[in-house]
């Protein structure tokens, strides 16, 4: 375990957690706790946490997928199909997307993206933090709504971004697919850009 001590920001997100009057050594003690505490071992929730075999992630660990793939259905709403396996089709293909938005980023919002995933797969600060009993494969999609919506409401502003982050990432990542487009009744680019550029022109059918 590393020895040194957690950074300010992680220090600010779990002193803001405890409203129950935690004493700061308490909450820099659970701080470390929080980055080396065992993550339990588990099925992956669906198929879609796995990814293609070959697949190459480039930020998100298969916990951070689990996490999404439990947050995702919430987030997305109605939008999500009901159905197994179009379902589990959605949901890979954004995590995918995930994936590559967080690769884009800088250094800076990669590290904050990093201590919240963190956050949220400790055990630890899973149930003091996000208030979540069950790990994540087996959170419902009500457990999964009120976590959302308690950071959502929160009085400190340091869950308010962290649930807007994972929010605007997530629907980037879900609307930015064409077949998504609909939903928001977007009708894709308009034919001239496809005209004007060869490399755009539609394939044929």
């Amino acid at each position: 375990m590393d020895s040194a001590a957690p950074d300010p920001d992680r220090r600010q997100f779990l002193r803001l957690g405890f409203q129950g009057g935690v004493a700061a050594g308490g909450a820099l003690v659970l701080a470390g706790l929080a980055g080396c505490s065992a993550r339990p071992t588990h099925d992956p929730m669906i198929p879609a946490t796995t990814g293609a075999p070959g697949r190459r992630w480039y930020f998100m660990t298969e916990e951070d997928r689990v996490v999404m793939a439990a947050l995702l259905p919430a987030i997305v709403g109605s939008g999500m199909p009901q159905e197994a396996e179009a379902r589990n089709s959605a949901l890979s293909n954004t995590l995918v997307a995930m994936d590559q938005a967080f690769h884009a980023m800088g250094p800076p919002n990669q590290r904050q993206f990093r201590q919240l995933f963190d956050l949220l797969e400790s055990s630890i600060t899973r149930l003091t933090l996000a208030r979540v009993s069950s790990y994540w494969p087996n959170v419902s999609g009500d457990q999964a709504e009120a976590f959302l919506q308690r950071w959502r409401g929160s009085m400190f502003d340091v869950f308010n971004r962290a649930y807007l982050g994972l929010v605007q990432v997530s629907n980037a990542a879900w609307y930015g697919q064409s077949t998504h487009w609909e939903q928001m009744g977007y009708p894709g680019p308009p034919a001239y850009t496809y005209d004007a550029l060869p490399q755009m022109q539609r394939a044929s059918a």
